[in-house]
């Protein structure tokens, strides 16, 4: 029997972006330039990349669903429309747009796509109201970068916004963005992506576990794109030194990190079965929820057979594929 897939990890941008608001001189304004098939993104006037039209047309996604036996699939703007580094009211005008075109979007599909919203973090009162106003618009969480221009996710500073999601009971979804070190990494442009996305969860996770994220929002669901980074490579490593220097780790943390990492998700955008089967091991099959990370290049197909490869039990396999992603987000299937 095959288990419904739901597809938690899925990007669009809209078909067209909002004016720049007047009086705001914002050089980095998102634009798009229609082309045959699709359009071209520009930053300011720098060309970003083309994108097919696909990443906004309802119709033409949900034929894709259909073609890869995915029930539902739940949507979010590309990272680099987080906005964080765009002025205050620029940023807030921006993001108000994408979480309205991502409910349109949900509206439009009768039930196969869902949303996750975006905030204006660089303003935590603007986005503190913006996560009601993503409720109201009946999206299922919010899409978040591992900072904030610098300052991690993790960070006290944003307590009032993890409060706020929590209370409305809205999934939080963390996606490494603009990693630090770039300067250290050799090879090509490119590898910055590689190494430094999931560098980025990793550190955003290590930080919610060393504050004791739970302690403050019991109820607080998080999820991390990537499987987490290097998390399950190195929770051993904080283990350790969990065990070795209680006087500084045990005063914030009373359970061990390995337990307390079983307390988030983990999506499956991690490019090998072994890895997926590795997350499962370490942290438990109910905590990961499957994605594609579609629609760009290195987005990861044929989620059913992927998880196949994972040897994991049957019941782990449909849990990983639709039932943990319904229990977590609140979807019928």
């Amino acid at each position: 029997m095959t288990a419904p897939i739901i597809d938690m990890h899925s990007h669009f941008i809209p078909a067209r972006f909002p004016d720049r608001p007047s009086g705001v001189e914002e050089p980095a304004w998102p634009s798009l330039k229609s082309v045959p098939g699709g359009a071209q993104m520009f930053v300011g006037d720098t060309l970003f990349r083309e994108f097919e039209s696909y990443y906004w047309d309802v119709e033409g996604r949900i034929a894709t669903l259909d073609r890869n036996d995915v029930a539902v699939q739940v949507i979010s703007p590309l990272p680099e429309l987080f906005s964080y580094w765009l002025d205050r009211r620029a940023g807030a005008v921006l993001t108000d747009a994408m979480n309205r075109e991502c409910a349109a979007m949900v509206t439009e599909s009768g039930g196969r796509l869902r949303g996750f919203g975006i905030l204006a973090l660089q303003d935590i009162g603007k986005a503190v109201e913006q996560v009601a106003e993503i409720a109201e618009l009946g999206l299922v969480g919010v899409f978040a970068g591992s900072h904030v221009n610098g300052v991690s996710i993790a960070n006290a500073q944003f307590h009032p916004v993890l409060a706020a999601l929590e209370k409305h009971g809205l999934a939080l979804f963390i996606h490494g963005l603009k990693p630090a070190g770039l300067d250290r990494i050799e090879g090509p442009g490119l590898m910055g992506a590689v190494l430094g996305v999931p560098y980025e969860g990793t550190m955003a996770l290590g930080g919610f576990i060393a504050t004791d994220v739970f302690g403050r929002f019991p109820k607080l669901k998080i999820i991390f794109a990537h499987g987490g980074g290097m998390i399950a490579s190195i929770i051993d490593r904080m283990d350790l030194v969990w065990e070795k220097f209680p006087g500084p780790m045990q005063a914030s943390l009373n359970i061990r990190p390995s337990e307390y990492a079983r307390r988030f998700h983990y999506d499956t955008v991690v490019f090998s079965p072994r890895a997926v089967a590795f997350l499962a091991e370490r942290f438990g099959a109910g905590c990961i929820l499957a994605g594609t990370d579609g629609p760009t290049e290195i987005g990861q197909t044929d989620l059913e057979d992927f998880i196949a490869q994972t040897g994991l039990s049957q019941t782990d396999r449909h849990a990983i594929l639709g039932g943990n992603a319904a229990r977590v987000l609140d979807i019928s299937l």
